[in-house]
């Protein structure tokens, strides 16, 4: 079996999401109940709602990028997909498309399917770190599950 996913997709699932969402949260709810606390050049009652804001776009950003991520390996003929609480395989032949992201970090793979799974019609999850990318091109893991996928469903 082949892992697929970073081995830092627990911390982008649970960890960071937890400790950025939290702190901005508890942040910006300190500038609402005691915005006398703050000392600075600037007066918190305006900015508060900027980062009321921010702590909304971004945890929203963050659920879409890494609260929905899934661990993925590969086997033979099937992939087999994680929660960390439960597992399911998907034969290679009912995955309908892969893409993924440009620009983005972490880097993302999503997987849509033929058909619905218990985790839905697409999966998203993060590949193995590449240095010196930059990012401006897919994860080559991208294209190697699109010929894999195009053999088996040609085989079928």
């Amino acid at each position: 079996m082949r892992q697929l996913s970073s081995s830092m997709t627990f911390f982008y699932k649970f960890i960071f999401p937890t400790f950025w969402i939290g702190m901005f949260t508890f942040g910006t709810l300190l500038m609402f109940i005691a915005p006398d606390s703050f000392k600075g050049n600037g007066d918190v009652r305006e900015m508060r709602w900027l980062f009321a804001f921010i702590t909304v776009v971004g945890g929203s950003f963050i659920y879409w990028a890494c609260m929905r991520l899934k661990t993925v390996s590969m086997s033979a003929d099937a992939l087999i997909i994680s929660n960390y609480r439960r597992r399911i395989d998907v034969p290679l032949r009912d995955v309908e498309a892969i893409s993924g992201s440009l620009l983005m970090s972490p880097e993302l793979i999503w997987l849509r399917f033929r058909h619905p799974t218990p985790f839905g019609e697409k999966v998203v999850f993060m590949p193995k770190f590449r240095f010196f990318s930059f990012h401006f091109s897919r994860h080559p893991l991208v294209a190697e599950l699109q010929a894999l996928i195009s053999s088996s469903t040609t085989h079928a």
